[in-house]
């Protein structure tokens, strides 16, 4: 480039021939100066004057300058222009063509003296020229140098000096090539060369006499490009110019495009970029094998309309033909807005393609494998409405299920709730694992029944949570529902064999029947469970329908539950005591703890009427525990050998701390473990055996007596008796009442208190209240007797003088 800046600098205009000396090329201002269209291939110089073409100066082989021809302009003034040239040479020597320069004369000589002073004026000019180039050179940001035909030094710039160190009294004109060569190679300017070798090397290029580069690293560490430029007039230009930084940011694009590849190669998703001709200019691997295409003809040049047709050949667009495929995708190219669409793949994959525009006109896609991603998120709106153990439907998708069948209409809609009766034993007793593998053994039982009585009907079954089912029959009769039931009832009620186990559950069923007891999937399903609370309390195993009285009875209970919570935080509860007289002296041997609750507005309320609801809601815990305390508090005012009994909970043991809460009544109210004996029922020992006989046997190491309530009313109390070694056994009312009128009650009697007697166990009778059934008790040998004939219950202040009497 640099060679055409000079010819601006100091010509008008640069021209070339041929062999036979026509034009080959004119660069610069020849049409404005002229007034002549481009003369290639006319005769040199491709002026025209009053004569023939003067062509001697290149008839000659040697180079020439200052040839001045005449032109007449078409605007009828005769010009003047200096010629300069010299010839180009072939590689066997002969003369090629010619190449030079040419510059305007001002003025318009007439005679020989008006042409010398055309001369003199063009001298001038062409000095000031020579100094424009001369400026112009010494500003140049690279180093610049020129030789004559006999390559010695005859321009050149402070930058040239700078670059190779070079001393300042070398550079001068006339300085020959070979000596600068010399000591820029001391230097050290020429790796691996020596003053010699450097020059024999630079006078072989550019003797060449063509444009030659190359770089290399000088000791300073500068990265130097040198171009050789051979000028028309048979002298040489070089010019040298500093890359290093070009070199470090064509390395730090390198290695930004190293990068680049290897992120794309090596990225998880597939890219394709287009060119604002929508031509591949970037496709990576990951796009071509999740295609299944290859890079023979996928591959950049090809257009997007060639590559959805050849990814339609692919099977990639399920149904369609290349055409319609390329019609749809043409129609959102269009658009030029971002856009992500999923595609599902002949093989079922399917892949996320999101299409982004470029601001250069082109666009960018990437496509992205989302079958796990999709799959995984069925996965979770399955789960979001299914039950993980058993893959039934939940309560949100029975609840769709339910609004749409009412919705409907066109017969009568049943749901039916169902429980399990004795789940929680077998969890309990057996294990969790067992349990769920109860419950899918039941789910399938379950559905197997539902199916064949749904018929051409809609059934559907649901689990709700733990032990409870759901089923929604439409449409239906109260018959049918009611035959449903039962047939449930049977199949949950045979035995499973679990394990190497067997075991035996049974079922509850609630029914309530659209739109007789409900309009609405929520007054449908409260209804039915309100029917399954009567089924489970009138003896499980059973099914029973939806009444308006059952609303009514769970309201009471409701109220009973939130009063009962008030009066746990306000204290609104006493305690009285119930004396257990000694037979073998006729002496008080203690007092049971009977909790009573005293309502604001109904009175007493009896214990039969809230224990339940406490049991029922956990919030018989915290009473219970303020029973003990309270209990253990009163019995330290009485005097020693008097004891107080305490009744607890099942579900006291529940949180598995009932030990430590009675250590802390114990020492709180300084009373002797001895002079506690605890009440438990053998609902006990049904939940976790293990863990509570663990928590009995610890309490019973302190010197708390443990009693059996209730004795006789279970079906497996001799079996708790030979688990743990109980202080006592209390005969139940309930043969207490029958022993005036049937023998076989005082039969029983005396078998349990003989065998209390060969275990070391105490006795208590409850409910004694003649004279009759005292001698009976007292002949059998009961230990001790308690009832209204003893003393009704009497409050906490009436305990000492009734000790004292």
């Amino acid at each position: 480039m640099l060679p055409d800046d000079l010819d601006t600098i100091a010509a008008d205009w640069s021209w070339e021939t041929d062999a036979d000396l026509r034009l080959t090329a004119v660069r610069g201002r020849y049409a404005a100066l002229t007034g002549e269209a481009a003369p290639i291939g006319r005769p040199w110089p491709g002026l025209d004057g009053d004569g023939p073409p003067d062509d001697a100066p290149l008839r000659g082989r040697a180079p020439f300058r200052d040839h001045v021809l005449a032109h007449r302009h078409r605007d009828g003034r005769t010009r003047w222009f200096r010629f300069g040239g010299a010839p180009r040479h072939a590689p066997d020597g002969s003369i090629a063509g010619w190449r030079g320069v040419c510059a305007e004369v001002p003025g318009s000589p007439a005679g020989p003296d008006e042409r010398a002073r055309c001369l003199e004026a063009q001298a001038r000019c062409l000095e000031a020229q020579a100094r424009r180039f001369a400026a112009a050179v010494e500003n140049m940001p690279i180093g610049v140098s020129v030789f004559d035909a006999d390559l010695r030094l005859i321009a050149f710039n402070d930058r040239l000096r700078d670059l190779y160190d070079l001393p300042a009294g070398l550079m001068r004109p006339g300085t020959p090539i070979e000596t600068m060569i010399r000591a820029s190679a001391r230097l050290g300017n020429y790796p691996g060369l020596t003053p010699d070798e450097a020059c024999a090397f630079v006078a072989e290029r550019v003797g060449r006499r063509v444009r030659l580069q190359r770089e290399r690293l000088l000791p300073s560490g500068l990265l130097l490009r040198t171009t050789i430029a051979p000028l028309p007039d048979g002298s040489t230009m070089v010019v040298h110019e500093d890359a290093t930084d070009r070199a470090r940011a064509d390395a730090a694009l390198a290695e930004q495009n190293r990068r680049l590849d290897h992120a794309l190669t090596h990225m998880s998703h597939g890219l394709v970029l287009f060119d604002a001709e929508h031509r591949v200019t970037v496709v990576n691997r990951q796009f071509l094998d999740l295609y299944g295409l290859s890079p023979e003809t996928v591959h950049p040049g090809i257009t997007a309309e060639e590559l959805i047709h050849r990814r339609t050949e692919a099977g990639n667009f399920p149904g369609l033909a290349p055409e319609e495929a390329w019609r749809q995708v043409s129609v959102r190219l269009a658009t030029r807005t971002r856009y992500r669409l999923d595609q599902t793949l002949v093989d079922g994959r399917v892949i996320a393609v999101t299409y982004a525009p470029t601001p250069e006109g082109g666009f960018v896609t990437v496509h992205e494998d989302v079958t796990a991603a999709k799959r995984a998120e069925a996965q979770i709106v399955h789960m979001a409405r299914h039950d993980a153990l058993t893959g039934l439907p939940n309560r949100a998708l029975l609840h769709e299920g339910l609004a749409d069948a009412l919705g409907r209409g066109g017969g009568g809609t049943a749901v039916l709730c169902l429980d399990l009766d004795r789940f929680k034993t077998v969890n309990d007793t057996l294990g969790h694992a067992v349990g769920d593998k109860l419950l899918r053994q039941v789910a399938a039982r379950l559905a197997a029944e539902i199916r064949d009585e749904a018929g051409t009907g809609l059934a559907t079954l649901a689990r709700l949570g733990g032990d409870e089912f759901a089923v929604v029959l439409t449409p239906t009769s109260r018959f049918r529902a009611g035959r449903l039931a039962g047939r449930l009832i049977a199949a949950v009620g045979r035995d499973y064999d679990i394990d190497g186990k067997r075991i035996a559950v049974g079922l509850s069923v609630g029914l309530a029947l659209a739109p007789a007891d409900g309009q609405d999937p929520e007054g449908l399903m409260r209804a039915a469970d309100l029917a399954l609370y009567r089924a489970k309390a009138e003896g499980r195993g059973t099914h029973r329908f939806f009444e308006p009285a059952m609303d009514v009875a769970i309201q009471a209970r409701r109220t009973v539950e939130i009063d009962l919570r008030t009066a746990l935080a306000e204290q609104h509860f006493a305690l009285a005591f119930q004396p257990f007289l000694g037979l073998s002296g006729d002496r008080i041997a203690g007092f049971e703890a009977l909790l009573r609750w005293h309502h604001p507005v109904r009175g007493v309320v009896s214990p039969a009427a809230f224990v339940p609801v406490a049991e029922e809601t956990g919030m018989i815990v915290p009473l219970g525990e303020w029973v003990l305390r309270q209990a253990c508090r009163e019995a330290a005012r009485w005097p020693e050998g008097v004891r107080v009994s305490v009744n607890l909970s099942p579900v006291q043991f529940r949180g598995g701390d009932i030990d430590a809460v009675v250590i802390a009544a114990l020492r709180d109210a300084g009373l002797d473990p001895r002079r506690l004996e605890l009440e438990i029922t053998e609902g006990v020992l049904l939940q976790d055996s293990e863990s509570t006989l663990a928590i009995l046997h610890r309490l019973k190491r302190l010197g708390v007596r443990i009693a059996m309530d209730d004795f006789g009313t279970g079906y497996s109390s001799l079996g708790y008796l030979r688990a743990f070694p109980f202080d006592k056994i209390k005969i139940d009312r309930s043969f207490v009442a029958d022993l005036s009128v049937r023998p076989d009650a005082l039969a029983i009697v005396r078998a349990v208190t003989t065998l209390a007697d060969s275990l070391g166990m105490t006795t208590t009778a409850e409910g004694v209240e003649t004279e009759e059934q005292l001698a009976h008790l007292r002949a059998a040998g009961c230990t001790e007797v308690q009832g209204y004939l003893i003393s009704r219950p009497v409050p906490a202040d009436a305990v000492a003088p009734m000790l004292g009497a």
